[in-house]
C-alpha cells in the first residue's frame, strides 16, 4: 500500500504557482493549505494545521517540527488568497515534548495523509466546517484529530486504515462487553464441554434478556466440525454442533492449517489486550489467517471498549510469545449485518450460502437465532438486502 510523503521536495515556487491558481476561491481549503506550509517550512514535519483569525484576517496556519524537535515552525497564509504572511518560528515547550516524540516515532506507519482522513472525518460527522487537523495518539493508534467550528466534534481517523475510531458516551447504545476474566473463563468452560481435539478460534458478548453471554467459536482439528457453545456466568446454556459449509469450509481449513503456528491462544491475546487497556470490556475475538506473496500472517483480533468508552481492535500475533511478536491498535470495522462470507457487502454470494445451509443447523447463517436455517433468515436477510 502506498505511503504518503509527510515532508515535501516541492519547491516554493512551484507552490507560489498553487497559491495563484487557487487565489480566486473564498478559501483555498485545507489540501492547498497543507502544501503551502510544507513548501514554507521543508525542513520540517506537518503535525497540524488550524484556521483561525488574527488581526482581523482569517490564516491557515501550520504547526511543523524537526526532526530533533528542537525547532518549530508556524508558516500563516491568507485562508482566502493563500499569500503567504510569515512563518513564526519557536522552540517547543518542554511539556509538549513527550508526546510529539511519541507521534514523530510512528509517522513512518502512516498510510493516510491529511487531504485523505478530512473526506472520511466530514462524512462521519455530517459537517465540512473543518477548524484544525492534528496528528495524535488515540488509545493507540496513530490518528488524525480532526476538530470542528462548533468546538465540540471531533472525529479520530486512523492514519493507516482511514477507518474513524468510535468514541462513545456513557449513555450510547454501544456493543456488550464482559471483562477479559469473564470472557477467558467462558472460553475455558466451552472447551472443557467439549474435551481433547477442540480449540476456541473466536468468541463474541452478546446481550440476551437482562444479561450478558458469552458466545464461543470452537473447531474440531481433527475432524473439522464446527461448534457455537452459549456461557452464562458459570453455566452453559446452549450447544449447537454443525459442519461447515461455503465459505466456513475455507476459513476452517486456513486456520486448521496455521494451528501448529499458534503460539499465543486466546486466552493469553485477551490477556494482552488486558494489559495494553486496563478495565477495557472485550466485545468479540477471531482468529485472522490471511495469506499473501510474503507469507502467512496469523493474528488474534480482539475487540474491546476501553475504560474511556474509545473502541478498539487489538491485533496480536498468534504466532510469537507475548512480547516477542506485534502488538498494535486500529479502529474497529465492524461486521454488516447480513454480510454472511464477510466480504463487506450483502450479495447473492451470501444468498447461496444461506440456501446450501436450508434446514440444517448453523449458527452463523441461523439469522434469527431459531436454531436452524429457514424461511425466517431468508426473511431477514431479503430485508438486508437493499
Amino acid at each position: 500500500m502506498k505511503k504518503y510523503a509527510l515532508t515535501t521536495s516541492r519547491s516554493f515556487a512551484a507552490v507560489c504557482a498553487l497559491t495563484a491558481a487557487t487565489s480566486a476561491m473564498a478559501d483555498i481549503g485545507f489540501p492547498a493549505a497543507v502544501t503551502l506550509c510544507r513548501g514554507a517550512a521543508p525542513q520540517g514535519t506537518l503535525i497540524g494545521i488550524k484556521q483561525r483569525e488574527r488581526s482581523n484576517t482569517w490564516i491557515y496556519e501550520g504547526e511543523l517540527y524537526n526532526a530533533a524537535l528542537t525547532t518549530a515552525w508556524g508558516p500563516r497564509f491568507n485562508r482566502e488568497t493563500g499569500a503567504a504572511m510569515g512563518v513564526d518560528v519557536d522552540t517547543p515547550n518542554d511539556s509538549d515534548i513527550p508526546v510529539l516524540q511519541e507521534i514523530f516515532d510512528r509517522l513512518d506507519e502512516a498510510v493516510l495523509d491529511f487531504a485523505d482522513a478530512m473526506p472520511l472525518a466530514n462524512e462521519a460527522a455530517g459537517r465540512t466546517d473543518v477548524m484544525r487537523m492534528a496528528f495524535d495518539l488515540e488509545a493507540g493508534i496513530l490518528a488524525f484529530q480532526v476538530e470542528y467550528f462548533d468546538e465540540q466534534t471531533k472525529i479520530y481517523v486512523d492514519s493507516v486504515t482511514g477507518g474513524v475510531i468510535p468514541h462513545h458516551g456513557a449513555d450510547d447504545d454501544i456493543e456488550p462487553t464482559v471483562p477479559s476474566t469473564s470472557f477467558t473463563s467462558a472460553v475455558a468452560l466451552a472447551e472443557d464441554t467439549l474435551g481433547a481435539g477442540w480449540v476456541s478460534f473466536g468468541g463474541e458478548s452478546e446481550t440476551e434478556g437482562a444479561g450478558t453471554i458469552v458466545t464461543v467459536d470452537l473447531v474440531n482439528l481433527k475432524t473439522g466440525s464446527l461448534a457455537q457453545i452459549d456461557v452464562a456466568g458459570a453455566n452453559v446454556i446452549r450447544i449447537f454442533e454443525y459442519e461447515a459449509s461455503g465459505t466456513q469450509i475455507t476459513r476452517m481449513n486456513a486456520i486448521r492449517a496455521a494451528w501448529p503456528m499458534v503460539v499465543t491462544d486466546l486466552a493469553a491475546a485477551v490477556a494482552a489486550a488486558e494489559a495494553a487497556y486496563p478495565g477495557a470490556g472485550v466485545n468479540e475475538v477471531e482468529l485472522e489467517v490471511e495469506t499473501e506473496k510474503t507469507g502467512t500472517t496469523v493474528a488474534w483480533r480482539i475487540g474491546v471498549i476501553t475504560a474511556d468508552l474509545i473502541e478498539v481492535d487489538y491485533f496480536v500475533d498468534a504466532t510469537e510469545a507475548i512480547g516477542a511478536g506485534f502488538r498494535f491498535a486500529a479502529a474497529p470495522v465492524n461486521a454488516v449485518a447480513g454480510d454472511i462470507n464477510g466480504d463487506g457487502a450483502i450479495s447473492a454470494a451470501d444468498l447461496s450460502e444461506i440456501l446450501a445451509t436450508w434446514g440444517r443447523v448453523n449458527p452463523p447463517m441461523d439469522l434469527d437465532g431459531s436454531g436452524l436455517v429457514d424461511a425466517g433468515d431468508l426473511s431477514l436477510f431479503l430485508a438486508l438486502w437493499r
